[in-house]
């Protein structure tokens, strides 16, 4: 499941990323949101908070590699936020494939990682 967080601005938007992600979470929220922010910015920073997430069904990790690649050059950042060992391994993997810049802060960490998104 993914969800808006409230701590998103204009240039800035923050998700949720809970549980198992689907198709329909990429096809019906995540992309026609940020499709909405770059109808009205040139460029944008993405903050993803991972609380219980468990990966992505094939159909949606298709769906983030096909609109990830759509809209690389237009993200500026990604802070990954997470206690895992492997998100820490999937933000130094989104690194090689980003034109912007990737970081991965610890969940007691989600402050800070807000600060950079937005700085």
């Amino acid at each position: 499941m993914l969800m808006k967080l409230e701590q998103s601005s204009p240039t800035a938007l923050g998700f949720l990323a809970s549980g198992r992600l689907t198709d329909n979470d990429y096809k019906n929220f995540l992309i026609p949101e940020v499709k909405r922010t770059l109808e009205e910015q040139q460029s944008i920073r993405l903050l993803f908070m991972m609380e219980g997430f468990r990966g992505w069904d094939i159909q949606a990790a298709w769906d983030d590699l096909i609109f990830g690649m759509e809209i690389n050059r237009r993200v500026e950042r990604i802070a990954i936020v997470g206690d895992r060992d492997w998100e820490k391994w999937m933000a130094r993997l989104t690194r090689a494939f980003t034109y912007g810049e990737v970081r991965y802060f610890d969940l007691k960490e989600r402050e800070q990682a807000w600060a950079w998104i937005k700085e």
